[in-house]
């Protein structure tokens, strides 16, 4: 049977460039600050690994609400809001599955840009990073209903700004 210690480094390899991708992503692509967050995560999870349940839901989702709430206790120390880029290497990997057309891409990266925050940001945890409504639930502290809802927004805002940047 494999140990915590040894499962908690197998999940590790599997999900730390997708929450460091994430990091850099909140974090206006500071690379110092992501290593830095990135580690007391690890360390937090570490820590925490034996409180971990499978059954309530999936290492990524545990791990996505831990950096959430470790970039959250961040921004509350540094007095500072949260800025919102988006880490270009993936979503150009990501974008490249919706579409190989660059001008497209290019423009769906402007477009979640210009997005009001919170809208962009459950669009970027659902079709960026493949998040389901209760993952994303879980990660954000909300209900799934408010989350269902809220990407019923940023959906249409994404269409109209996607519509007006596309015909200019």
């Amino acid at each position: 049977m494999q140990n915590d210690h040894d499962l908690f480094i197998e999940y590790y390899e599997l999900y730390k460039n997708k929450v460091f991708t994430y990091l850099m992503y909140r974090l206006n692509f500071n690379r110092e600050v992501s290593e830095d967050l990135l580690m007391d995560i690890v360390l937090k999870a570490y820590e925490k690994f034996n409180s971990y349940n499978s059954k309530k839901g999936s290492f990524k989702n545990w791990i996505f609400a831990i950096a959430h709430n470790q970039l959250l206790n961040y921004w509350r120390d540094q007095g500072k809001k949260k800025t919102e880029r988006i880490d270009n290497v993936y979503v150009n990997d990501r974008l490249a599955e919706y579409t190989d057309n660059k001008m497209e891409q290019e423009l769906i990266r402007k477009v979640l840009k210009i997005m009001d925050k919170n809208n962009s940001e459950l669009i970027t945890l659902k079709y960026i990073y493949d998040f389901n409504n209760k993952e994303i639930s879980k990660i954000l502290k909300k209900r799934e209903g408010a989350v269902r809802t809220g990407l019923t927004r940023a959906i249409s805002q994404f269409k109209k700004l996607y519509e007006k940047l596309n015909n200019n």
